[in-house]
């Protein structure tokens, strides 16, 4: 038992060490990794994709500000989705500052710094409609954009299923088309992410967007698990960013809504 105890007391203090130096060993190396989702600079269907990169790399600079006390010393990598997280597990990258949501699925692949942005589920209507709650999509049929990664379709499929409320879904191969089903009344209205829903109401007439969350999301910064003292830091530079006005100033340079509660 003792030699158990002894063992156990030696691997913990490893793993302290280790969280402990991550910092350090960031510093030594002169500049700080950050996994991104590209530099906003190519087109994309998303359409607050460019708003959503730059908030994203302005974040990225703060944090590395914070650590290296130079926020030009970032390397931004670009990488696609599924290797993310693969690649923060693995250490080739230090933080994920990517849109990530905190989900369970993903909390078992990384620690969670605390959140720097929320959206959620929502839904585009025809300016003249009446707010819409979920029981009032009962028997109507919503319009989705087909998307390989995000699947918002599903998400409203199961958030129905769970409350008892049969409604249709229908995709369409991209937003526009989702969006001229509306207008045509194929659709009671657009499902999708607030942010990208709410950008398209913004350079459009004619559509609003429902003021109720169907479900709220928020993302946050990946860390590998076992760097406890970057964590800290990463949620240090959050939490003052959030205090000072900061983070909701960042926010709106970039043309997002600020849905963080206060507290």
């Amino acid at each position: 038992m003792f030699k158990r105890w002894i063992v156990a007391a030696i691997v913990l203090g490893s793993t302290t060490a280790n969280a402990a130096g991550k910092v350090e060993q960031i510093r030594a190396r002169g500049k700080l990794i950050i996994s991104v989702k590209n530099d906003a600079k190519k087109p994309h269907k998303d359409p607050a994709h460019f708003n959503k990169r730059g908030f994203e790399i302005e974040l990225a600079h703060a944090i590395t500000r914070r650590i290296m006390g130079d926020e030009s010393k970032v390397e931004l990598r670009i990488l696609a989705r599924p290797v993310r997280l693969p690649m923060l597990s693995s250490g080739a990258v230090d933080l994920v500052i990517s849109m990530i949501p905190v989900t369970p699925d993903n909390a078992g692949q990384c620690e969670f710094s605390h959140p720097y942005f929320s959206s959620g589920l929502s839904l585009l209507l025809l300016d003249r409609a009446e707010p819409i709650s979920l029981n009032d999509l009962a028997g109507k049929t919503i319009a989705f954009r087909k998307q390989s990664f995000n699947n918002y379709a599903a998400e409203l499929q199961r958030i129905g299923d769970e409350r008892g409320v049969k409604l249709t879904i229908r995709t369409y191969p991209t937003f526009e088309e989702a969006v001229n089903a509306v207008s045509r009344g194929e659709a009671a209205a657009m499902g999708g992410n607030f942010v990208d829903l709410d950008t398209f109401r913004k350079a459009n007439a004619g559509f609003k967007v429902n003021a109720q969350l169907l479900e709220e999301l928020r993302v946050a910064v990946a860390v590998r698990k076992g760097d406890a003292d970057l964590l800290q830091i990463v949620n240090e530079t959050i939490d003052n960013l959030k205090k000072t006005g900061e983070l909701k100033r960042m926010t709106e340079k970039w043309q997002l809504p600020y849905l963080l509660p206060a507290s």
